[in-house]
Order: C-alpha cells, then sequence, then structure tokens
C-alpha cells in the first residue's frame, strides 16, 4: 500500500487542480494503484480521529428546522387535481382495523403515515418510533431491534430454514389478542433466534415524495444519465446498472433495490406486506392460518358506490385505496431545498448550525464567507458555504451516481409534463460492497446492489441507509465505502478533503 502522508500529499494536490481549474471527475482518480482502505477502516471513525488522523473530523449539523418545505400537492394542480390529492392523503393517513380495513394477521404498521410522517405525511422514518406503542397496544413483544428513538423497520428473513434464500417481509406483530380479531392464535416470528443465526435484515421506509415526477421520466433519460461520463466514472470505479421488470424489461426505479415498475405497484405491495390488507393487486392472504383469515378477499376493492359522505373528488369517490397512495404520492411535490443554490429564495432565512474546521489541514477552495479555517467554536453555515459544499461534492464524484437532474416525459397531468427536477439519484443499482451488502435479492438486484437513494430532502432525514444503521451523515458516508463497493474512490476522495470542504459537503447536504 502506498504512504499515506504521500498518497495523501498527491491526493490533496490532484483534487486541488481539478477544484480550482476543470470540473472533471476523470481528475479525480487518486491513488488508482493504491489498495482500496478496508471497510472496518472507513467506519470505525470516532468522534475526535478519521481514518487520515485528523484531528477532528466534520460534523453532521443535524436535521434542519425551519419549513419542512414537504409534504404539499405539486405545484400546477387544477382543482379537480387538487380535490382528488386532498382526498388521496386522507386515506393515506387512514388506520386500519381488522374488520373496516383489514389490518393483518400479520403487520408491521396500521397506516402509511404511521411511517412516513417525517418531515410531513409521505416522509420516511420519524423520531419517535411508532411501532413500539403498536406494540404495546396490541399484546405483541417488541423485537430486540425496535427501539423508542430507533428507525420504523420492517424485517427480512435471509435464508429458509433448509438454507435456501429467503429475502421476504417476516411482518413484526400479530393480530392475536384484539378485540376485534377473535380466534386468530398465530404468534410472532422468532426474531431473537434469527439475530442469533445472522439470519434478519432491516428496511425503513423510503420518503415518497416527489415519485410521480420519478416515474415519468422516460427510460431513454435514465439511460442516458447512467451513460453520461462514463470515462470519469470508470476512473472512479463506478458502474451500475437498472433494474428491470422481467417480463417486459423495462426499468424498475422503486425502494431500496428499484425492485417496483410502479406507485401503484409498490402501493399493492406495501399495503399487502406491511399491514396486511389484501387488494385487486394482491389478493391472497399471505398468513394461511384459516381462523386468522376473518374477511372476504380481496379486502380493498374497487367501490361500486361512492362513500357517504363523500371525499370531495369524485374520482377518488370510485378508486380503490391503493390507487389512492398511488395518487397521493403521485401528485406530491418534491422537497424544497432550504439553503443550497438551487433555491435562492430560501437562502437568505435559514441556517444552519455546524461544528468549525480546524485550519491544520489545507482547503482545496478558497475560504468561503461565512466558514471559519481557524475558529475552535461552532459558526453558522451561509450560502456561500453551502454552494462551496455544493461544488466540492461535485468534484470528488459523488455526483456520478446522485446526479443533479432529470427531466419528465410527456403527462396528462400539467404538473407532471416536462417537467426538469433535482432528486440526486441516477435510479440504478450499484454494488455497495461487502459492509452494507444484506445478502437478499430482488429482480435483477442482487444482495450487494442497491438503489441510489435520492438526496432531495436529506436535510430533514433522521436515519440513514437502508436499515437504519446511523442517524449521523457523516458515518452514513463513511460507509459507502468497503471492500467491493463502487463508492471506494469517492469516499477516499472525501476523506482526504480538508475539514472546511468536508465541513461544507455536509452543510449542503442538510441544506436540501
Amino acid at each position: 500500500m502506498l504512504n499515506i502522508k504521500a498518497a495523501r500529499a498527491c491526493s490533496l494536490a490532484s483534487i486541488a487542480a481539478v477544484l480550482l481549474g476543470s470540473v472533471s471527475l476523470s481528475g479525480l482518480a487518486l491513488a488508482q494503484n493504491a489498495a482500496v482502505t478496508n471497510s472496518t477502516a472507513t467506519t470505525s471513525n470516532t468522534a475526535n480521529t478519521n481514518t487520515f488522523g485528523r484531528a477532528h473530523r466534520a460534523v453532521d449539523p443535524g436535521v434542519r428546522g425551519g419549513d419542512p418545505g414537504a409534504g404539499g400537492p405539486l405545484t400546477g394542480l387544477n382543482t379537480v387535481e387538487q380535490a382528488y390529492f386532498s382526498a388521496a392523503k386522507g386515506t393515506f393517513e387512514e388506520v386500519e382495523t381488522v374488520p373496516d380495513g383489514g389490518l393483518g394477521p400479520r403487520f408491521n404498521a396500521d397506516g402509511c403515515a404511521v411511517c412516513h410522517s417525517q418531515p410531513q405525511t409521505g416522509g420516511t422514518s420519524p423520531a419517535t418510533n411508532p411501532q413500539v406503542a403498536i406494540a404495546q397496544r396490541d399484546h405483541n413483544v417488541v423485537p430486540p431491534f425496535i427501539s423508542a428513538n430507533g428507525p420504523v423497520r420492517e424485517a427480512r428473513f435471509v435464508r429458509n430454514p433448509d438454507g435456501t434464500p429467503d429475502g421476504g417481509v417476516h411482518d413484526l406483530f400479530v393480530i392475536t389478542g384484539r378485540a376485534d380479531a377473535q380466534g386468530c392464535k398465530i404468534q410472532q416470528p422468532n426474531f431473537a433466534a434469527a439475530l442469533a443465526a445472522r439470519n434478519v435484515i432491516f428496511r425503513i421506509p423510503t420518503p415518497t415524495f416527489g415519485l410521480g415526477l420519478v416515474e415519468n421520466v422516460p427510460e431513454s433519460g435514465l439511460r442516458a444519465a447512467l451513460a453520461a461520463n462514463g470515462q470519469q466514472k470508470r476512473s472512479l470505479g463506478i458502474s451500475g446498472r437498472f433494474n428491470t421488470n422481467g417480463n417486459d424489461g423495462t426499468i424498475t426505479r422503486f425502494g431500496w433495490k428499484a425492485q417496483n415498475k410502479s406507485l401503484l405497484i409498490f402501493s399493492g405491495e406495501a399495503y399487502n406486506v406491511e399491514m396486511g390488507v389484501t387488494n385487486n393487486n394482491f389478493p391472497n392472504e399471505r398468513e394461511t392460518d384459516p381462523n386468522c383469515q376473518l374477511n372476504p378477499t380481496p379486502e380493498s376493492p374497487n367501490p361500486l358506490t361512492p362513500p357517504a359522505p363523500s371525499s370531495g373528488s369524485p374520482a377518488a369517490d370510485y378508486q380503490s385505496d391503493i390507487e389512492l397512495f398511488a395518487g397521493f404520492m403521485r401528485f406530491l411535490a418534491a422537497p424544497t431545498p432550504a439553503g443550497s443554490t438551487a433555491a435562492p429564495a430560501a437562502t437568505s432565512s435559514t441556517t444552519t448550525t455546524v461544528a468549525s474546521a480546524s485550519a491544520n489541514v489545507a482547503s482545496v477552495l478558497p475560504s468561503a464567507s461565512g466558514a471559519s479555517t481557524t475558529s475552535a467554536t461552532s459558526t453558522t453555515s451561509t450560502t456561500a458555504t453551502v454552494a462551496r459544499g455544493q461544488q466540492v461534492f461535485a468534484n470528488i464524484g459523488c455526483q456520478a451516481c446522485h446526479i443533479p437532474s432529470l427531466t419528465t416525459g410527456k403527462s396528462p397531468t400539467a404538473a407532471l409534463n416536462n417537467v426538469t427536477f433535482q432528486p440526486l439519484s441516477d435510479f440504478a443499482v450499484h454494488d455497495m460492497g461487502i459492509g452494507l451488502a444484506d445478502g437478499v435479492s430482488q429482480g435483477g438486484a442482487n444482495g450487494r446492489e442497491f438503489r441510489t437513494a435520492p438526496l432531495w430532502g436529506v436535510g430533514q432525514r433522521i436515519f440513514f441507509l437502508h436499515d437504519g444503521r446511523t442517524n449521523d451523515l457523516y458515518q452514513a458516508i463513511e460507509q459507502h465505502a468497503g471492500q467491493g463497493s463502487e463508492a471506494n474512490q469517492v469516499i477516499q476522495n472525501f476523506n482526504l478533503l480538508s475539514l472546511d470542504d468536508a465541513q461544507a459537503v455536509l452543510n449542503y447536504l442538510r441544506s436540501l
């Protein structure tokens, strides 16, 4: 392995040349012939020392305050579409019971918005995990990997008892003991044994903001974005590919492994898997005990008569729950950044408290307004530091996967028609190495591949990575590195930044 100091000095010089000259990712193929730092070295940083011996490291500013900038409808919806969005949101926020909705027999939560609530309806896991209260209410044992201040989680078993691949969701809770589920006596899975056997992995809820825009990007647009800057990506060790539908070969783009083709499929599967509610897409109960099959199926069909009272949307009155879930997500606006240069109107009133960087590592950019290289006290990020972080984020290679923008195709909905938006994702799956591998395959994505997580709205997320293993954005970045990961060179570039530049990257991400 190259001497660390020599590699670091050469790498910093290369980065400086790129940042102060051209903005070419190909110039960032730093120390390519050096052995990749192993996964434990890049993820075991303490609060005070990082892999390259810095006295301090950049600090996650934490969840940003202010206006959530999320949860509302797309701009440009007409009156009819707005009424539909409002009705669909109401259905998304409903809490299900066994007779009225079809909850169970096995479930992880009793409503979509129970899990998708941070920072607003449609988001991700909230600060206080509602699954603890659900378990206590329904006489279930709280699984050992669920805590009040931890993320909402679903559990998947990697293998069946005979050693064959499993990968399916094993719901946390059962309806046994509920007053509306007389006769059902099934038991929760033995999660303690699965943990002891290292046979369980976790997933947390993905945010649903802006997904109508994502759904409407043409395949040609996605493929062109993935193919762009091919030489630069190869120099960084980044490839990636799309997960695709096994029947028609088209790109699938929803879920942690991009395993679902459409928002309707995504909704139907989640209703059945997460809440146990059968529907037109998934009409059969997953639990085979006849004593727990308490309702006719599907439990959520298309209504043939309107409800009383009406929802206020004639279209919504004749649609099933999964169609309304999909409609809500389809019309849900993208999250609005609070302090990035992409949203200049918001930068003047939004601040983020951050820890200052040390001057003992040279910066690769001129000092930005509001960023101190000498102060040992906390400071406040400004438009300049956020813009600086956005530039560094791009130049060290993050935008090779977290691409800045995509454009939708033609749509009968004007608010979705030919719209350019900034999800910061290529929606492809990438090999993330053994450090993040979960051993579960979904569609064409194997046990080490994950979809590039869209970073819009990341400023208000609490838990990170597919299993919610950390609430520290810095650690989430570091854990992209590991044996075999496509992100290793980019994370090495991040680790070679000055503290000011690394801090600016975190400030930028928390502004989104």
